[in-house]
């Protein structure tokens, strides 16, 4: 009887601690991030809409609100399709020059490649649409196919 009762009240803190922990961290200070950059420019969302060909209407597009770096992080992710994420064929990613068409104008740097002792090669650029470094995109991309295989965020949109 007290093993039972032991075990629910156990339960009941772990439920207790996560909706805790789920409120703090994800409702309570969901925007805490907004306070160190500012929405884009006017300018780089007619770019990132016209190179994603978006319509005005699009809600990225359509300048009803304030847009930041991380609301075009779906339109990029779903437009380049790292094959990794997708299970898709390393052909039907995108590629570098694909990339580079599309956001190249935001390339803040692009590293040597890297071989990993697999014998697996990549190399990785990274992107930032407001120039402020606290939203960095950063796309690994399989040498030499050039080929788009993740994405990465400091937002934790890693592998959405």
């Amino acid at each position: 009887m007290y093993k039972t009762q032991f075990i629910k009240f156990i339960f009941a803190v772990s439920v207790a601690v996560t909706i805790y922990l789920v409120f703090i961290n994800f409702i309570y200070y969901n925007d805490d991030w907004k306070e160190r950059t500012t929405p884009l420019s006017r300018e780089t969302i007619e770019t990132l809409c016209k190179n994603f060909n978006l319509r005005d209407n699009d809600y990225l597009c359509s300048q009803t609100r304030d847009i930041y770096a991380p609301d075009f992080y779906e339109v990029i992710r779903d437009k380049f399709r790292p094959y990794e994420e997708y299970g898709i064929d390393v052909s039907e990613s995108a590629t570098f020059e694909e990339v580079e068409e599309k956001i190249g104008v935001f390339v803040i740097e692009c590293d040597e490649v890297i071989q990993t002792s697999d014998e697996f090669a990549f190399y990785r650029c990274q992107y930032d649409l407001r120039g402020d470094k606290e939203f960095i995109i950063g796309i690994l991309f399989k040498h030499p196919e050039n080929a788009v295989f993740r994405i990465n965020t400091p937002m934790g949109f890693d592998g959405e």
